[in-house]
Formats: structure tokens, C-alpha cells, sequence
């Protein structure tokens, strides 16, 4: 605990080493389960302002309970709700170990429905933080195990920021601008192929733009897992690309046709939203049979060559060629 000493007397803060100790040990999983609810929004918005000001005041309230001599509370951290003695394994109380319990639950739960980096994140800095606090006999763990937990934090954040900018929220598939990186990638023997959804516009006109958004997740998982090397992305609207890089055309038409035949073959269920005020008429209504449509796509592919060196050209290409899939008439691929 001489880290804490050292800082209270460096702050001018001359308050017991064990209340603040276990202040510490209490607030630090609370605040670690709390913000993990809480949407990355920046600092110096007004969300991020609000959470600064909330960790200040916490240091106001814990110095204030230390300084005025509030034993109820302070003994209250400190009280042990098992009838287990704890002190010769770990110096944390008991109540911090249950905060530090339930707060690794609610992280991993988040994270298997989530699927956050950020909670990833806040299970290895809980980790670390319960690590430190329970060997604290060692002086120099305290500024060691806070300074990698701050940058185990930052990555997340880091992690964070590259997903909102290098992916598509609703498909979950890299965004055009992770396209255009890619591109620069590319070598001197690649194929690309444009990828469009058939009639979308007048199906999403006709269903509504929800079902609309359904169908182009339907049809992102699907070329998502492309064969033959291919990296997916969505391009926009109802549009798509496949990267095949070191592949040509002849050696990617067998996959783009059994992706084609995939999409035509999955059905999409349709369930009527229409408005009912009587709960006898919803039964009525949802017993009635789903009705099943199926989504059709038009491919164009192109590849690099002497009349088409460069990537951005030989995408153009194929998004010529895709147009001349829709004049064949649609589902069905054209080079």
C-alpha cells in the first residue's frame, strides 16, 4: 500500500492507507462494470465530460468519507458477508471480491452477445487490477500493472475506432474504404468482381426499408464466405465487391457461379407486420403461413490486363460487366 501512501502525501492528502485501500479495491470494479454499458462517445463531449466529472466526484466523496471520519460506511466495505476468512489468501475484502465476481460475469455475458473489443478489454485490465491489489507487497506493481492497464485501454479504443471506419455496421463486412486500402495491395495478376442485388430498389419500396436491410445482411453472410480466396466487401447500397487477389477470371467463375446459385437457393422468409388491435386477430394473423421469396444477384468480373492496369480500372470493367448481366436478365454472371 505505500504507492497509495505515497501518493495521498504527494496530493496533500493525508488520509489512512487501509480506507483508502479498500475504497480502491470497491470502486474500481463498479466503475469497471458501469462503463463497460457505456458507448465509446469521446472525451470531450458531453458524455465524456459527464464521466470525468463522475470519477471526480467519487474522489471528492471517498476523501470526504475519509477525512470526517465516516466509519459506518468505511466499515461497511470491509465486513465480511461469508463466514470464510479470506485475509491469509488475498488482502481484498470481501465485498470488493464479490464486486470484482460479478462485474467478470456481466463482462463475459456482454461478450458473448456483444462481442465487444472494448469488454475483452475491460476483462484483462479487471485482471490486472485485482492482480496488483492483491499483492500489493510489492511497491512498484501499483504504477506498472495501472500504466499497461491504460494502454490495454487505449488499444481497445484504437481497436474500436478502426472498426467504425474500416467497417460496415449493418452487413459487419469491410466498408468501401477498406476496399480502397486493399486495392493499393493488389499485385499484377487480380480479378474484381461488382456484385448487385436484383431488383432492390422496388423490393425495398414494396416491403420497407427494415426487410430491406435484412435482405442485405441475408446476402453479406453469404458472400462473405466466398470460395476461391475472394474478400468481400460492401461497396454501397445494394452493391458489393469480391477482391480475388493472384486469381483470373477463368480461375474465379466456377465460385462466383456456385455464390450466384447460393443466394437464388436461400429463401427469405417474409412475416406480414400489419396493424391489429385485437389480440384474437394477432393470433389470427400469426398463425397465418410466412411467405418465402428468394433473392436473385447480378455479377460482373473483370481482371487485370494491358488495357486495364490499374485496380480502380478494372473495377470500372467490372461494373460494365455487371450492367451487362442485368441485360441478360439478371441472375446470372457476366465478364
Amino acid at each position: 500500500m505505500s504507492f497509495i501512501t505515497g501518493l495521498s502525501q504527494s496530493l496533500g492528502l493525508y488520509i489512512k492507507t487501509e480506507d483508502a485501500y479498500s475504497i480502491i479495491c470497491l470502486a474500481i470494479p463498479v466503475n469497471i462494470g458501469l462503463f463497460s454499458f457505456f458507448k465509446e462517445r469521446g472525451i470531450l463531449s458531453l458524455w465524456g465530460l459527464s464521466r470525468l466529472g463522475f470519477i471526480a466526484a467519487q474522489f471528492i466523496v471517498s476523501y470526504w468519507l475519509i477525512g470526517s471520519g465516516q466509519r459506518e460506511f468505511l466499515d461497511l466495505i470491509n465486513k465480511n458477508l461469508v463466514p470464510v476468512n479470506l485475509h491469509s489468501i488475498t488482502s481484498v475484502p470481501q465485498i470488493p471480491i464479490i464486486a470484482f465476481l460479478i462485474t467478470f460475469i456481466i463482462l463475459v455475458f456482454r461478450q458473448i452477445s456483444v462481442k465487444s473489443s472494448q469488454d475483452i478489454s475491460f476483462i484483462g485490465v479487471l485482471f490486472a487490477l485485482f492482480y496488483v491489489l492483491h499483492d500489493n507487497s510489492h511497491p512498484m506493481l501499483y504504477p506498472i500493472f495501472f500504466a499497461v492497464s491504460g494502454v490495454i485501454l487505449i488499444i481497445s479504443i484504437l481497436q474500436d475506432s478502426y472498426l467504425m471506419a474500416f467497417s460496415d455496421e449493418l452487413t459487419g463486412l469491410p466498408s468501401r474504404r477498406a476496399l480502397k486500402q486493399d486495392m493499393m495491395k493488389l499485385g499484377f495478376n487480380y480479378s474484381i468482381a461488382m456484385l448487385d442485388i436484383d431488383f432492390f430498389k422496388k423490393f425495398n419500396d414494396t416491403y420497407g426499408h427494415d426487410t430491406g436491410d435484412d435482405v442485405l445482411k441475408l446476402v453479406a453472410s453469404t458472400i462473405k464466405d466466398v470460395t476461391g480466396g475472394g474478400k468481400s466487401f460492401r461497396y454501397g447500397g445494394e452493391e458489393f465487391t469480391i477482391l480475388f487477389p493472384g486469381k483470373s477470371i477463368s480461375d474465379v467463375l466456377p465460385h462466383l457461379e456456385e455464390l450466384r446459385e447460393k443466394i437464388s437457393k436461400k429463401g427469405f422468409t417474409l412475416r406480414s407486420k400489419g396493424k391489429t388491435q385485437n389480440k384474437q386477430k394477432r393470433r389470427t394473423q400469426s398463425s397465418k403461413p410466412s411467405k418465402q421469396i428468394y433473392i436473385t444477384v447480378s455479377i460482373g468480373v473483370s481482371q487485370r490486363s494491358e488495357k486495364c492496369k490499374t485496380p480502380d480500372t478494372v473495377m470500372k470493367a467490372a461494373d460494365k460487366a455487371l450492367y451487362r448481366a442485368k441485360k441478360k436478365g439478371r441472375n446470372c454472371v457476366s465478364k
